[in-house]
């Protein structure tokens, strides 16, 4: 593509719901220094990692404009690709998003596969740092919540009882609850009910505490959340429970992650083509030995 824009001086944009913009994480580090077009959620996410932000309402069409202007001396990779964004980058030079990848390649694929592409396209050496330092012996983190408009991925409680169970037999290890002040009064009613000892701090913790809870977990074991998307950039060992969402393009990322399934509901293995909002019976035999299994080298 033409333009005169330096190599090194690239932007990023990245903004939607939480757990999308932490699945971006290792890809941005990929570029030198970018500048990070996001949320205000989104900033407060990444900004312990990044120095260069240009933080901005998406829904707002007059910033969306003078961000294009500002846009025009980068050379821009665009995760995000969806109508605000492209609002922002069309006629521009040097713009890389995953408009040349068929809705087929992008569903089939862990969403984070198409950011690769996008890189390598834009001629980026995509090599990932994938070395793994075993965890300290801490605690583990049962997230159990979801925001309000998806209460279709929450577990019954009796399979948090038995996760508990399965998680202190095998560990011993103490649990820490998580969730935002929303989830407050539903972690709660469990949390009692749980084998082991419990640290409640739903709601009480900023986003930056959360993401340092997340780090310094031995294990996560989370509804398909931005927790759950968190844990895994950071390399800690992850399961992913999923049902009423598609695990083949919202799996966590890394080897030290696993996204499992009730296989009695799913026996090919094939999520709804759709997601389900609506609460269902999706979790009924999901099996929390398969994720244990799946990440035993890493335990």
């Amino acid at each position: 593509m033409g333009g005169a824009v330096a190599v090194n001086n690239f932007a990023a944009i990245r903004f939607s719901a939480l757990g999308d913009i932490a699945t971006t994480i290792p890809y941005l580090h990929l570029l030198d220094n970018p500048l990070i077009v996001t949320s205000k959620i989104g900033y407060e996410l990444l900004k312990d990692e990044f120095d260069r932000f240009h933080i901005i309402d998406p829904g707002s069409w007059w910033q969306r404009f003078k961000t294009k202007k500002l846009l025009k001396d980068f050379m821009v990779i665009d995760f995000q690709n969806n109508r605000k964004s492209r609002s922002m980058t069309k006629g521009l030079h040097n713009v890389y998003n995953n408009t040349f990848l068929s809705i087929d390649e992008i569903m089939s694929a862990p969403i984070y596969k198409s950011y690769e592409k996008i890189l390598a396209r834009a001629g980026i050496d995509v090599k990932l740092d994938m070395s793994f330092k075993r965890k300290e012996l801490t605690f583990i983190v049962l997230n159990m919540g979801s925001s309000p408009k998806w209460l279709s991925k929450r577990l019954p409680k009796k399979k948090w009882i038995e996760f508990s169970k399965i998680l202190w037999d095998r560990f011993s290890l103490p649990f820490v609850l998580t969730g935002d002040k929303g989830e407050v009064e539903y972690v709660s009613d469990i949390a009692r009910e749980l084998v082991g000892k419990v640290e409640n701090v739903v709601g009480k913790t900023s986003l930056q505490d959360l993401k340092k809870i997340l780090k310094e977990a031995y294990l996560v074991v989370s509804t398909d959340s931005a927790a759950m998307h968190i844990a895994a950039v950071q390399k800690t060992p992850t399961i992913g429970l999923f049902g009423a969402t598609n695990w083949i393009l919202s799996r966590p990322f890394g080897p030290w992650s696993v996204a499992i399934y009730d296989k009695i509901l799913f026996p090919d293995g094939k999520p709804f083509a759709k997601n389900k909002k609506e609460i269902g019976n999706y979790y009924e035999h999901i099996d929390l030995n398969d994720g244990l299994e799946a990440l035993e080298k890493f335990l």
